[in-house]
């Protein structure tokens, strides 16, 4: 026997009310796990029709706890399909399970007198039948119970004498009770016919429109509103008068209230905005008219004081609670306190103000400039803001309000991306995430807080983009834009898979013309400051930004915002971490998910969001896609499938995908570069080695993009820049490695900590193949180029790690291509990061003497490559300098191999005296190192040396000899 039916045994056995309300609470748990155990319950033999007989049975209209829970698992069970909630209305379970939802409460006393026990349980049990119907809603059935039910939620929908429930000690039970309500206001006004497409309908809406699915009417909305109206009043009274309520603990609820009034209101407008399908009219506006209520709305908030309209704001804004601030300020104040659920309550209800007054502001504006009148009208203080605009006369308040929340965001972004050790597919359902995570993991407060700020910033932002259009940004203006894309990048950050639109809503704020404006502004002052960085000859235009605008918001939205499907066919190269990796095309391949592809998004019967199958919360280094994301380089000519439907396969395509995301990228790096000391910015969190890799990458394409001046300059412009990151990088490891040695740390730790561009160990654990094909493509067509030589020549960097550098090496000695390299001074950053410190590898000094003896490293020894100088450089420490105990046997045998390959080839006398007198650069000189002449004794030194590593063998001890000869003469 399984366990559901022993479940269903225990209710029919008639449990004591504990026991039956814990088979309840375990059948919630399994219904919420995943969407096939929520079928088991559904399949289970008279399971469902126990518990509903249980409900309706038992002391029908008494409320405890079991009957509380029933109705919370037969909510649950309807969420995860819209199947699950037809059956519950067909076989009259919904109707059953809300009963409580028609009885009317005849007043207020009467709820108050029946005990504080009894309004909490009443309260409990109303709420979850209110979510219960605002299920059914959402999927689109129930909504004709409205006219039946309405009656009994007067009461709740107005608003009570404070006094008395603060006294009895249950505004938080009517509270939730009537938030609850309003919320299901807000579904139903989902399901309102949009208002101008009614009104140009010569026919009748209908009660049903089509699939089965309701439509709510017009004519209930307006009490609705009358209702909501006097919440708006209430609030502003309370906010105006003695504040009593507002500084109790009540206020949480009292916010939660007002939020859900709020959003009710909001989503009641948004209806009457015109949608695509509407024509204008003659004279060019979409409304004639509007309902009374919407500038009664407008008015409200105005005289209630819900903003200052001041045009000048005190810097101390949302830090205190002084008299004569508005309900906003008190709200940003309330956000910025420690209690987790009152900040979350204060944030919902900014949200939801904010909402309403931008959706009024389009009406009214949609109205008036189609309504002429000959009359002239005197307009009250009042009117005339709204006829202005709410949003334009509180515009410096709300810039206030965008610069609270843009602080916070930036500070809160690492809270999810700390949270997120599940890895790439998510949680497996009903796994409790965040259990040992700090801070409490993704399903903590901290996370739904910072992902409530992350949808009212973005809303704020996109709003205020909007109206800051301009041509030639200026200083403040660029300053501004810093902190816009610093806040985006990391509200992006913070979404989670419910919050898709917050996150396209981001992509479209960070890749706004104005914006790249900005970043080209960012750009050009940070080139200027840089010395190393050179000027470029150039500048984008116009077209070159709306271009780049365009490309990118398509991009982003298909890489990240699409649904993943299964695909036979691979060619993308990912900058997820990825562990299938093939030779034959070069590319990092990605597991997919399992998916059932017959249901797309739009037809999606479950309101759960899913954790498989989509790519939120998005990867810190999501911004590199643009240059991460290509097809095989091997076929660019040829168009092949891909995991993403959209993405563009066409070489000349992907070559401007890859130009556009080259300017962001340098952008972006350049903006970080200007924020404020201890900043916190996303750009900055992206390890380096992911961004010198995606450099990497793009050269896969071709020569295409380098070929180009303005791409070439970018590109080569984010090679100095990540060359002085890593620099800088570089001495912060010698710094740690000096402080471990005085802790006696080992040889091999110090290593690690040196060897900090992990590509294997944090992109790839077979990345030596990307390696060489990159190589492969580099000695193909390259012809040297510059660029593509000091992308190449990183992974020879002594801080990349050792099996990295071996097979870039051996890749390079087998294509015989070590002559293309640049020489060392022309590489990425400092000459000093690849010296030092000294090679220790056993694999890498061998492969250097195998290059030497194959004849692999003749051209580059005549170019003076920096393949030349680093076996000089590390060769002669080596052999003369640091081989004592194990060591030795290997120098030995280098060196033996060395004499021997002398001894055969002439022309490798230059190089063997080049070993003998090289001199080790000082570190300021690196920059200008030449060969020179060394003492006589040092050179003595070295020859011993070498006489030593014959081991007495006459034919190498000849070779030494003649060496010295050599020596003696040049030195003449």
């Amino acid at each position: 026997m399984g366990i559901l039916p022993r479940l269903r045994y225990l209710l029919e056995s008639d449990p004591m009310a504990a026991l039956d309300e814990c088979v309840i609470s375990i059948l919630i748990a399994i219904a919420r796990h995943s969407p096939a155990c929520a079928n088991a319950i559904m399949k289970c033999q008279r399971l469902l029709e126990t518990v509903v007989h249980r409900f309706t049975v038992k002391d029908n209209m008494d409320i405890y706890p079991p009957k509380i829970k029933s109705v919370t698992l037969l909510e649950v069970l309807a969420r995860s399909d819209r199947r699950i909630c037809l059956e519950f209305i067909k076989n009259g379970f919904f109707q059953k399970m809300t009963c409580h939802l028609y009885q009317f409460t005849s007043s207020l006393d009467h709820w108050v007198k029946s005990g504080l026990e009894n309004c909490k349980f009443s309260s409990a049990l109303m709420v979850e039948q209110l979510r219960f119907w605002k299920i059914c809603i959402q999927h689109g059935y129930c909504v004709s119970y409205f006219s039946d039910i309405f009656p009994s939620l007067c009461l709740w929908l107005n608003p009570p004498t404070l006094e008395k429930l603060v006294d009895k000690s249950v505004l938080g039970e009517f509270s939730s009770i009537s938030a609850e309500a309003y919320l299901v206001l807000k579904a139903l006004a989902t399901r309102l016919p949009n208002f101008v497409s009614q009104m140009h309908q010569s026919n009748q809406i209908q009660e049903h429109a089509g699939d089965d699915m309701e439509v709510w009417r017009w004519s209930h909305v307006g009490p609705m509103v009358d209702s909501a109206v006097k919440w708006i009043v209430l609030m502003g009274d309370l906010h105006s008068g003695n504040n009593h309520v507002l500084h109790d603990s009540s206020v949480t609820s009292l916010l939660w209230m007002h939020s859900a009034v709020m959003s009710m209101l909001a989503e009641v407008l948004t209806r009457m905005v015109p949608d695509d399908s509407v024509s204008q009219t003659e004279s060019g506006w979409l409304l004639p008219w509007l309902p009374e209520f919407v500038p009664r709305v407008g008015l409200e908030i105005i005289k209630n004081k819900f903003l200052g309209f001041s045009d000048a704001i005190d810097t101390k804004f949302g830090t205190g609670l002084a008299g004569g601030g508005s309900f906003v300020e008190r709200l940003c104040h309330l956000r910025q306190q420690n209690d987790y659920e009152t900040s979350l309550a204060s944030v919902c209800c900014l949200h939801g103000i904010f909402q309403t007054i931008i959706t009024i502001d389009n009406l009214i504006q949609l109205v008036d400039k189609g309504v002429q009148s000959s009359q002239n009208y005197s307009l009250s203080r009042d009117e005339e803001i709204l006829k202005d605009g709410i949003f334009n006369r509180s515009f410096v308040e709300l810039r206030s309000v965008q610069n609270i929340f843009m602080k916070l965001v930036t500070s809160e972004w690492q809270f999810v991306q700390s949270s997120e050790t599940f890895g790439r597919g998510g949680p497996a359902p009903g796994v409790g995430v965040g259990w040992g995570v700090s801070g409490g993991g993704y399903w903590s407060a901290t996370v739904l807080l910072a992902q409530a700020d992350a949808g009212l910033i973005i809303d704020l932002l996109e709003t205020f983009q909007f109206t800051s259009a301009y041509d030639i940004p200026g200083d403040e203006d660029v300053s501004y834009a810093v902190q816009i894309i610093n806040s985006s990048l990391a509200a992006s950050l913070i979404a989670g898979p419910r919050e898709r639109a917050v996150v396209d809503k981001a992509f479209k704020v960070l890749v706004n013309v104005p914006i790249l404006k900005c970043l080209d502004c960012c750009i050009q002052h940070f080139v200027r400051l840089n010395s190393s960085v050179n000027l470029f000859g150039w500048e984008y235009k116009e077209e070159d930004y709306l271009l780049f605008s365009k490309i990118l918001t398509s991009h982003f939205v298909n890489r990240w915002l699409l649904v993943k499907k299964k695909s036979k066919a691979i060619d993308s190269l990912s900058c997820s971490t990825n562990k299938t990796f093939t030779k034959s095309n070069g590319a990092l391949d990605t597991i997919y998910e399992d998916m059932d592809t017959s249901n797309s998004v739009q037809d999606c019967t479950s309101l759960v969001v899913e954790w498989a199958h989509q790519r939120l919360p998005l990867p810190v280094n999501w911004f590199l896609s643009p240059i991460s994301t290509l097809c095989n380089s091997k076929h660019a000519g040829l168009r092949k499938s891909s995991n993403l439907e959209n993405l563009m396969q066409d070489p000349g395509d992907l070559l401007e995908v890859a130009k556009a995301g080259l300017f962001f990228l340098l952008g972006i790096e350049a903006m970080s570069s200007f924020l404020p000391t201890g900043a916190s910015s996303p750009v900055h969190s992206v390890p380096v080695v992911w961004k010198l890799h995606c450099l990497s990458v793009v050269l896969l394409v071709g020569m295409g993009l380098i070929a180009e001046d303005k791409s070439r300059d970018v590109f080569e412009a984010l090679q100095d820049l990540y060359g002085a990151v890593l620099d800088k990088a570089r001495f912060r490891s010698a710094e740690m490695t000096l402080e471990k040695n005085t802790n006696l740390l080992s040889e091999t730790s110090n290593n690690n900590i040196l060897e900090f561009l992990r590509f294997q160990s944090e992109i790839h654990d077979s990345y030596s193949t990307f390696v060489e094909t990159l190589v492969e493509q580099f000695s193909a067509i390259s012809y040297g180029d510059l660029i593509y030589g000091r992308q190449v020549a990183i992974y020879l960097h002594r801080c990349v790690e050792a099996p990295v550098r071996l097979a870039a090496w051996n890749a390079l000695t087998n294509a015989r291509v070590l002559e293309l390299l640049p020489p060392l001074e022309s590489c990425s950053g400092e000459a000093e990061g690849y010296l030092e410190p000294k090679e220790d590898n056993d694999d890498i000094l061998e492969v250097y003497v195998k290059s030497w003896t194959s004849g692999a490293l003749d051209r580059a020894a005549s170019r003076g490559t920096v393949a030349y100088t680093l076996v000089l450089h590390h060769l002669s420490y080596f052999f003369f300098h640091s081989s004592t105990g194990d060591k030795l046997l290997l120098r030995n045998k280098l060196v033996r191999s060395l004499l021997r390959d002398f001894s055969l080839k002439q022309q490798h006398e230059v190089m063997m005296l080049n070993l003998i007198q090289y001199a080790e650069p000082a570190t300021s000189q690196l920059s200008n190192m030449k060969v020179g002449s060394p003492l006589d004794s040092r050179i003595e030194n070295r020859l011993e040396v070498l006489t030593e590593a014959c081991e007495r063998n006459s034919s190498l001890l000849n070779e030494v000899k003649k060496l010295k000869s050599l020596v003696q003469n040049s030195l003449l």
